[in-house]
This record gives structure tokens, sequence and C-alpha cells, in this order.
């Protein structure tokens, strides 16, 4: 089969940070535990890596996860930051930490304790539930979600200028029909983008894609925001194509993809290159 690869692939650079952090915990405390506080990024095969490397990713209620853990054990946050409650936490329990918070998610907590210390209101718009979002949600209870699916209760909104950002990984096509909708509310509202680069840019390339194209394959975990997102562009702008979205290749080995001439390859920014390299060799035999 006629196989292209939508580019960038990849880890992004944040996680490629995070990872090598882990690495460097590892490193510097060979002979203990090393606990992570979720999942590292949103990807299985990279959680599976890092279990099998030894470390330990810890599932469930984070407050709870920190309180089981003994003193001198090592922690480390993921990438898509977390409530600063656990930090203290952690503290608490005499925990040596690492934090793997993206740089640009880091950037953004910053930004939202700024406006907060200068006495604004910040609208957050982001998907309710995902580690980012609730990351900023905690910082205080002005900081109210706009979220994706459901919109936001203005009424809760009292500041004539509030400063107005998002979540990193959202679809870059869709925040200005957001922002509209906020300018349309509260005219002086100050508006920030802060998609980051990796996910635009893999969203720009998504619609980049030859219209003959007839199976599109995103290869990225169901957790994945920025993955879902190039799902959701392709399955809008690729009517004719089949559009799936899998883990692996073993998944893909699952779909009926017979009859069709012309695939396309795109994967989320926590996605190892080397399970996109499989899916990749494996259509080009068909």
């Amino acid at each position: 089969m006629k196989t292209a690869l939508i580019k960038p692939q990849g880890f992004c650079s944040g996680v490629t940070r995070a990872v090598a952090l882990a690495k460097q915990a590892k490193l510097e405390n060979k002979d203990k535990n090393i606990y992570i506080l979720g999942m590292l990024a949103h990807n299985q095969i990279l959680i599976d890596d890092l279990t099998k490397d030894g470390f330990i990713t810890l599932i469930g209620n984070e407050e709870e996860e920190i309180n089981k853990l003994k003193k001198g054990d090592i922690l480390i946050f993921t990438a898509h930051g977390h409530d600063e409650k656990l930090d203290r936490l952690a503290k608490a329990k005499g925990l040596i930490t690492y934090d793997a918070t993206c740089p640009k998610v880091k950037s953004n907590l910053d930004k939202i304790k700024k406006e907060i210390n200068d006495n604004h209101q910040v609208i957050y718009i982001g998907q309710s539930g995902h580690k980012e979002a609730s990351a900023a949600l905690s910082i205080s209870k002005n900081v109210s979600l706009y979220d994706t699916q459901l919109l936001i209760n203005y009424q809760l909104i009292t500041d004539e200028s509030p400063f107005v950002l998002n979540q990193t990984t959202l679809n870059f096509y869709e925040l200005s029909k957001y922002h509209k909708d906020i300018k349309d509310h509260i005219p002086d509202a100050r508006i920030a983008n802060e998609i980051c680069n990796a996910t635009r840019l893999r969203q720009e390339a998504m619609l980049t894609i030859d219209k003959d194209t007839d199976l599109i394959v995103i290869v990225g975990h169901h957790k994945s925001s920025n993955s879902n997102k190039l799902f959701d562009i392709a399955k809008a702008n690729y009517k004719d194509a089949l559009v799936v979205m899998i883990n692996n290749l073993d998944e893909l080995k699952k779909i009926d993809i017979r009859g069709k001439k012309k695939a396309a390859i795109g994967s989320g920014a926590s996605t190892p290159q080397c399970i996109v390299d499989e899916i990749y060799n494996y259509l080009l035999k068909i």
C-alpha cells in the first residue's frame, strides 16, 4: 500500500524531557524504588517500557498513592502538571521528588499565578478531568474552567478584564470559536493562545494529506488529548477516508482495511517513533 508519514513524528520536547528526567532519577537512585504519579505521558507503550525498566506507575487517587509511600522514596510528577498541594504532601512525607512538568505547561501555570496575584480572574479553556486542566484549576478558586463540551457559567466571572488561556493540547482550529464566545460575553477579556507548537504543527500537517488518501491512521493512546484532536481533525476533513486511532500494530491488524490503496500515518506527541515505524513498514507490504 502506498503510505505516507505525516510529519512531525516522535516525542515532543516536553515528553523527551520527561523521559530523560525519569532516567536521571533512576541513575541517581539506583537502589531505590522509583514511583511515577500517573502516566508520565499519555502513551501505554511508553509506560510499559518504563515498567520494564523498573519504574512503578501509580494509578489511582493521587493523595492516597502518595500517602502509601515512605520517607526517602523517589516520586516523579508527570509531564502534565499537578496540584501544588501534592508537592506539600510529598515534602511532608519526606519523599525525594522530580518534577517532569512540561515547560510549556509550567509557563501557563506561572501566568495564571501572576494574574491571580494581580487580582484578576482567569478563564481556562480545557477538558474537564485532564491533568493539565486540573493543575490549572487547583491554583485558585478564581480560575474558572471553560469546558470545551459544556462551555462556562459566565455568572462566575465578575472581572471586566479576565485573562483567558487554554490547555496546550486542544484543537487549534476550534480555539477561535471559544475565544469569540468569550469576547461576545466579556469584550475586554484578554486572550492568550497557548496551543503548544508540537500540537499545532501536527494539526496543520494533518490538513496536507493527499485528497485521494483512503486510510488515515492516528497512532496514539486514547487518553492522549493531542492524539484525539488529530483524529477529530482527520474525521472532519476527510469524509471519504477510513480514519482509525490505534495504540499499536496489533490493534491495526484487527481492523478491516481490505481495498484501501493509499494510507497516511499521523501520531501524537507522546507516541514512540518505533511504533509508528512498525506500522509504516507493515502498511508498505500490503
